[in-house]
C-alpha cells in the first residue's frame, strides 16, 4: 500500500544519468517508483546500492520509441502495482552531434534542367533527425497520453518533461537534432499545460544545465560532405572541450526537482510547480541571453514589423 503522504513516480530513461540520480533521490524522499529502461540489466547499479529499497521501486523495461500498443501495456502494468501513477517523467532521451545535412540518408534524385535533360543529384533526407525526434518528441507524447487517462479519472496529477537548454542556444552548429527535438518539446508541453489545467494536472518543463552525466559524452554522426570541413573541426574541438568544463551535481540538481514536485526543502516556500524550471546557472543563464537577443532584435526590427493593417486597438492578445 502506499501512504497518502506518499507520491507513486513513473520515469523513464531511470537506470543511468539524470533518471538514475531522480530515482535515488526519490527514494530519500519515501515515494514510490516505478522505474523504466530499455534493458532491465542496466538497474544492475542501482540494485547494488546499500540504500536500494525493493519494497518502494519497482522495474519495467521500455523503450519509449516503441509502438503505442506496446507503450499503453507497460503503463497498465505499472498502474497495477501501486494502483496509480502520481508523477510521470519524462526523461528518457538521445543526444546526437552532426551537422544537419551531413546526418540525413543520401538520395539520390534525377532533376531535369535547363542545360541538360537529367543530372543525378545527391540530396539528404531527415531521417538521421528523425531518430532523436522519436526519442525527445514523439516518445514522451506517447507515454504521456498512455497515462493521462487515470490521471484524468481522478483529476490529478504531475507531468515533468526533461528539455534542454540547447533549445535557448540553437546557434551552435552540429546540436541541431538534439536541440530541435527538444524544443518541440517544450512547445507541446507548454500547449499541453493549458489542456490538462482544468483536470488539476499540472505539467513543468525542466531545463537543465550541464550535469556531470555520461549523457555530455556523445560522439559526432553522419557522412562527411564537401565544404563543412571546419564545420566539422569546429564542432569536434567544441564536444572535446565542452567535456571538460566544470558541471552541476547530478543529485542535488534532481533532489531541487523532487523539492518542486513535494513542495518541500528549497521549494517549500513557492507555490504550485512552475511551467519552467531553470536547474544550474548556466541554464539560467543561456535563457537570460536569449531573451535579451530577442528583446534587442524586436525593438530594432519593430518599424518594419509594425503597421501591417491591422489596427492597434484590435491587436489579439
Amino acid at each position: 500500500m502506499v501512504s497518502d503522504t506518499a507520491r507513486v513516480w513513473f520515469i523513464t530513461g531511470a537506470s543511468t544519468g539524470l533518471g538514475l540520480a531522480l530515482t535515488r533521490s526519490v527514494l530519500a524522499r519515501g515515494d514510490h517508483i516505478i522505474a523504466t529502461a530499455r534493458s532491465l540489466k542496466s538497474f544492475d547499479e542501482l540494485r547494488q546500492d546499500p540504500k536500494f529499497d525493493g519494497t518502494r521501486l519497482r522495474f519495467l523495461t521500455l523503450d519509449v520509441t516503441s509502438p503505442m500498443v506496446e507503450i499503453k501495456q507497460r503503463v497498465d502494468e505499472a498502474l497495477a502495482i501501486w494502483g496509480r501513477i502520481d508523477v510521470v517523467v519524462n526523461n528518457a532521451g538521445r543526444i546526437t552531434y552532426g551537422l544537419s545535412e551531413e546526418l540525413g540518408c543520401a538520395l539520390y534524385l534525377t532533376t531535369p534542367i535547363a542545360w541538360e535533360v537529367n543530372i543525378g543529384i545527391r540530396v539528404r533526407s531527415a531521417e538521421g533527425i528523425m531518430n532523436d525526434v522519436n526519442t525527445n518528441f514523439v516518445g514522451p507524447i506517447n507515454v504521456t497520453n498512455a497515462v493521462l487517462p487515470s490521471m484524468r479519472a481522478r483529476r490529478d496529477g504531475t507531468i515533468v518533461f526533461i528539455g534542454s537548454r540547447s533549445t535557448y542556444r540553437t546557434q551552435i552548429a552540429g546540436i541541431v537534432s538534439y536541440s530541435a527535438s527538444k524544443a518541440a518539446l517544450h512547445s507541446y508541453a507548454e500547449t499541453l499545460s493549458k489542456e490538462l489545467e482544468h483536470f488539476n494536472i499540472r505539467v513543468t518543463i525542466a531545463v537543465p544545465g550541464s550535469f556531470a552525466t555520461k549523457f555530455n559524452a556523445p560522439i559526432r554522426s553522419g557522412t562527411p560532405l564537401a565544404g563543412y570541413e571546419a564545420l566539422r573541426d569546429h564542432l569536434d574541438k567544441f564536444v572535446q572541450n565542452y567535456a571538460k568544463i566544470p558541471m552541476g551535481d547530478p543529485d542535488l540538481g534532481m533532489s531541487a526537482l523532487v523539492d518542486v514536485v513535494r513542495g518541500e526543502g528549497r521549494a517549500a516556500n513557492h507555490g504550485p510547480p512552475p511551467l519552467w524550471l531553470f536547474l544550474g546557472e548556466d541554464s539560467m543563464r543561456d535563457v537570460r541571453l536569449r531573451t535579451q537577443v530577442l528583446q534587442s532584435t524586436l525593438e530594432e526590427w519593430k518599424e518594419v514589423g509594425s503597421n501591417l493593417g491591422l489596427p492597434q486597438e484590435q491587436t489579439p492578445a
